[in-house]
Parts: structure tokens; C-alpha cells; sequence
């Protein structure tokens, strides 16, 4: 058998795997097991790149591994005697890893580190990783994993820094060893048309990832992901179909290549973008809280069907369409001024994707705002109901929520004319405590009323212009603002995406929302709400 055949039977699961429980059942647990399997890969790469043809394949092998078992016994014995002191370091002596990269130092032996590594289960995995790429102290990777500060050093024992010094001038943010997460937003309709369900779990997510601006194959993205193609081929096509069968995070190109269908954005690129629009977000909130006051007494005198006597309490429900104004402006301006040519990709459903790596955090600060309809309901033809949710605010609803069966959503249509405490029954006036203490239902002199803001149909046209109006009054950020995005556009979403940017807009913007109220409330246009589960920001349209 020649070398090149050798190698290649190392890459065959069922022998990695036949190996593992050889060093299983010489060990006292599943880590000592991955520690003296990993020496045995290092071992036979080694001992198989000086023979020029192995007759005895199996026979070669094993018997490397007893004396690579028998080197591991007497090391296994000499840590146990050094455990015993107090304050046990790392042993000085090279081990076979070491002794590997300073004797065959190319990029196919570092390759095939990387890949046992990777092979490795995670508990021991994420030690390697914590302690020789995030250099991370050993009493903090103890804290971090629940474990002894001595198991640490146990477990890292078969590593030296030189094993850190190499692995760096590898590619360290290879997703086989630090894995990402993406966090998906989305806007439209999501009932029937999301993809972002197909995607919960890590595999599939880096698997998207790795397609986020080239086209791979299932190939590349299986010695990538160090994953069996069959496993990579099933997934592409669960990723390709994506629930509603044909809008799916990846496409899949004519070369049998795949390439992401949505936008993603790395979580230190939005944190640039970020830093682009905050200078603006004093000025815009300070631009509401003018309008507001301006607008006082046109907003206090709005029809609603419960009065309203709040201006703070209003503007909540007014603040997102508020700022969705201006950020239709920004929209207009960047496709009259840069994207007029660009025919926009028209969806159900849009998906974006914020990349966050391990042990890295994205505070995005969204603010999003769910609406949902029914028929025919509490003597009404019609009802929308709309609720906006973020930091300040929890979520009432979410897109598909029924509200005939949310029998707290249903008291409060019932309560628009005020509804007599003393006409509940007792399931009754259960269920009205908690509508109050949902924010839908306040009490005055014996009468139960809406809290949340009520609107008749024929007005509803007139509540939005309210909001809208607004946008009029930051026309002079808009233009600076949209060459900003522009330039963000250009750099971070793919060509063949290009006709979605009107979403990089909206997402990569979404902490926008979130950073104005927060402006808004500290110059008192907005008061902060007394419970997350409260009134503010959620209203009803009803059609009679």
C-alpha cells in the first residue's frame, strides 16, 4: 500500500472511530480516551510520511498505537504524580503534537491538526480553543466549563504553546473549531413563508454562513465544516427549499455551487454601521419631541373610541411609524439617487442575518412590530391589532397569533362601549385580571375600558398621517444618512443581493429604533412604561 492510500484510510470515519474505542477502553474516561487517540493520529501520520509503502496496513497500525499506549501510560502516571502538589503547571516536556509541528512543519500537517481537533468532543474541544486562540486563563476556562482548575490542566497537557503559535497561523475562525451563530430577523409575512425554522440549529447556520458572500460546493463545504457529504448534501437541499419550498437561505447556482439567498452581517460590520447612524439619533429625537409638542393638541384631539389624555402614552404607539418614516425617506432617496436601475426583489417574506462568533455579543437593540387581523369578532367586521416590542416592551402577540383565542385580546374589544364589572362571571373576571395585568384593561368606577389605544376604521388613515408627517421635519439628515448606507450597501451586501437592499436598510438600521427612544426618553417625549407588559405601544382598528 502506498503512502497516499495510507493517508487517505486515515480520513475513514469507521477506522477513527474503531480507533476511539481502542483508547476508550484503555482510559478512565472519554477525555483521556480523545487525549490518547489523538496522539495515535499524530503517530501514524507521522510514522506513515517515512515509509515509502506499508505492506500491513492494520498491522502497522496497531501496533504504533501499543506503543503510542504504552508512551501514554508512563505520561498518564507522571501527571497523576504532579497532580498531587497544590499548584500544578503545565509540564515543559514536548509532546507528540509539538514534536510533530516542529519536525513537519507544512500545510498538510497543520491541516491534519486542525482536524483532529475538530474530531475531538466538544467539553474538550472548547478548552483547546479557550486557552491557546482566546488565551484565556485556566482558573477562568474552569469557572466558564464548571470544572476543577486542575482538570483544565489535565486536559491541556497534551499542548504546549507552540501548538497555540501554530494553530494561529492557521485560519483561526475556521467554523469547524469556533463556531457562529446567526440571528435571524425578518419582515413581511412569516406564516407559511419563513426560513429561519429550517435554521435553529448550529450546523445549519454555519453551513449558511460559509456561503454568506462566495459560492461553494457540497465538497468544499464538507472538508470545510470537516463534515460527511452525505450529511452536507441533505442539509443544502433542507436549506434550499426552506419552508414554503422555494425561498430558502441558500440558492443553489447552475455550477452546483450554493451561495447565500439573504443578507448577513457580521456583528463587528453592524457595530460600524451602528457608530454611522447614532450621530444622528440626539437630533432625530430631539426632532419628535419638538413635533410632538407642536402637534399636542391635533394628537391629544384624535378620535379615539377611549379618550386620551397621555401625549407620552401615544407616542408610543406613534414612534415606530415615526421613525419608519424617515426611514422611508432614506429609502427613497437612496433608490432615486443610487438604485433607480435595480429592480427590487419583491418577497413575502424577507430574512436577515446577524453573524455573532463565540464569545462575542451584539447588542442590536431592536425594536420590532407585529400585526394581525381576524374577522367577524366581538360584533365587529374587522379588527387589526398591532403591538411594537423591544427593550422597554414586551411582545403581546407575534404575526399569526389568533385573537379568537386570546380571551384577554377579546375583553378588550368588548369593553371599547365600557363593560359593567358586575355582569362577569367569576371565568369572566379571572380573565379580565389578567387583561388588566397585560396592559389591555384598566378599571374606573366600576367599569372595565380598553387601556390600549382604539381606533375606528375611517380614522385610521388619519392616525398613520400623524406619524408620517414627521419625516417632513429631519429632511436635512437624510441625504448625509443615505450616502452613509450607501457606502455600507456597496461594501457588505453581495452583488447578486443587491436587489434586497432596501433590507439592508431596514435591518442594518434596526437598532436605530431602539437608540431614538432611548434619546426619547431621557428628553421626556417618552415615559418609561411601569411594567414591560404594558399598554404602550400596542393598538386596535376596529371595522364595524
Amino acid at each position: 500500500m502506498q503512502t497516499e492510500e495510507a493517508l487517505q484510510l486515515l480520513d475513514d470515519q469507521a477506522f477513527l472511530d474503531t480507533l476511539f474505542g481502542y483508547a476508550y477502553k484503555r482510559c478512565s474516561n472519554s477525555y483521556e480516551a480523545e487525549d490518547l487517540c489523538s496522539e495515535i493520529v499524530v503517530a501514524l501520520l507521522h510514522s506513515i510520511r517515512k515509509q515509502p509503502a506499508i505492506e500491513h496496513f492494520h498491522g502497522f497500525v496497531w501496533t504504533i498505537a501499543q506503543r503510542v499506549y504504552a508512551d501514554f501510560s508512563e505520561k498518564r502516571r507522571q501527571r497523576a504524580a504532579r497532580a498531587a502538589y497544590t499548584d500544578v503547571r503545565l509540564s515543559s516536556t514536548i509532546d507528540a503534537i509539538d514534536e510533530l509541528i516542529n519536525s513537519e512543519y507544512d500545510a498538510f500537517m497543520l491541516n491534519r491538526i486542525r482536524r483532529e481537533i475538530a474530531f475531538l468532543s466538544k467539553m474538550y474541544r472548547d478548552v483547546m480553543v479557550m486557552y491557546y486562540l482566546d488565551e484565556r486563563k485556566t482558573s477562568d476556562i474552569a469557572r466558564t466549563l464548571g470544572i476543577s482548575e486542575t482538570t483544565v490542566k489535565q486536559r491541556l497537557f497534551s499542548a504546549r504553546n507552540a501548538i497555540r503559535k501554530e494553530v494561529e497561523k492557521m485560519d483561526i475562525t475556521s467554523l469547524a473549531l469556533k463556531p457562529i451563530r446567526l440571528i435571524f430577523v425578518g419582515s413581511g409575512r412569516p406564516v407559511g413563508n419563513d426560513p429561519r425554522t429550517k435554521a435553529e440549529r448550529r450546523f445549519s447556520q454555519n453551513l449558511v454562513y460559509l456561503c454568506k458572500n462566495t459560492a461553494r460546493s457540497a465538497k468544499e463545504l464538507s472538508e470545510l465544516l470537516h463534515v460527511p457529504m452525505p450529511f452536507i448534501e441533505d442539509e443544502l437541499e433542507i436549506q434550499c427549499r426552506g419552508e414554503n419550498g422555494h425561498y430558502g437561505l441558500l440558492r443553489k447556482l447552475d455550477n452546483n455551487r450554493y451561495i447565500s439567498n439573504i443578507i448577513m452581517l457580521d456583528a463587528a460590520d453592524y457595530r460600524k454601521v451602528q457608530a454611522e447612524y447614532n450621530q444622528y439619533t440626539t437630533k432625530v429625537a430631539l426632532q419628535i419631541k419638538n413635533y410632538l409638542d407642536q402637534n399636542q393638541q391635533a394628537i391629544l384631539g384624535f378620535p379615539f373610541l377611549i379618550k386620551q389624555s397621555d401625549l407620552s402614552f401615544i407616542a408610543w404607539s406613534l414612534i415606530s411609524r415615526m421613525v419608519w418614516s424617515f426611514e422611508g425617506r432614506l429609502q427613497q432617496w437612496l433608490t432615486d439617487n443610487y438604485y433607480a436601475s435595480i429592480a427590487r426583489t419583491e418577497r413575502e417574506f424577507y430574512t436577515f442575518g446577524f453573524a455573532v462568533r463565540e464569545d462575542e455579543d451584539i447588542e442590536i437593540g431592536f425594536y420590532g412590530c407585529d400585526g394581525i387581523s381576524a374577522s367577524n369578532i366581538c360584533g365587529y367586521r374587522q379588527v387589526f391589532a398591532s403591538n411594537i416590542y423591544g427593550r422597554r416592551i414586551q411582545k403581546h402577540f407575534s404575526c399569526g397569533h389568533n385573537i379568537s383565542q386570546d380571551p384577554a385580546m377579546m375583553m378588550a374589544l368588548n369593553a371599547v362601549g365600557g363593560l359593567a364589572i358586575e355582569t362577569l362571571t367569576e371565568e369572566d373576571k379571572e380573565i379580565a385580571s389578567k387583561a388588566i395585568e397585560a396592559g389591555y384593561l384598566r378599571k374606573e368606577a366600576g367599569q372595565l375600558y380598553p387601556k390600549i389605544l382604539m381606533v375606528d376604521a375611517a380614522d385610521e388613515v388619519a392616525l398613520h398621517a400623524l406619524a408620517s408627517g414627521f419625516a417632513q421635519t429631519v429632511d436635512s439628515l437624510v441625504e448625509p444618512m443615505a450616502d452613509a448606507l450607501h457606502g455600507f450597501i456597496q461594501q457588505y451586501v453581495p452583488q447578486h443581493l443587491i436587489g434586497e437592499y432596501h433590507q439592508f436598510v431596514l435591518q442594518a438600521t434596526a437598532g436605530f429604533i431602539g437608540a431614538v427612544i432611548e434619546q426619547c426618553i431621557d428628553n421626556g417625549a417618552l415615559h418609561v412604561p411601569e411594567t414591560p407588559f404594558c399598554a404602550e405601544g400596542t393598538w386596535m382598528v376596529v371595522h364595524k
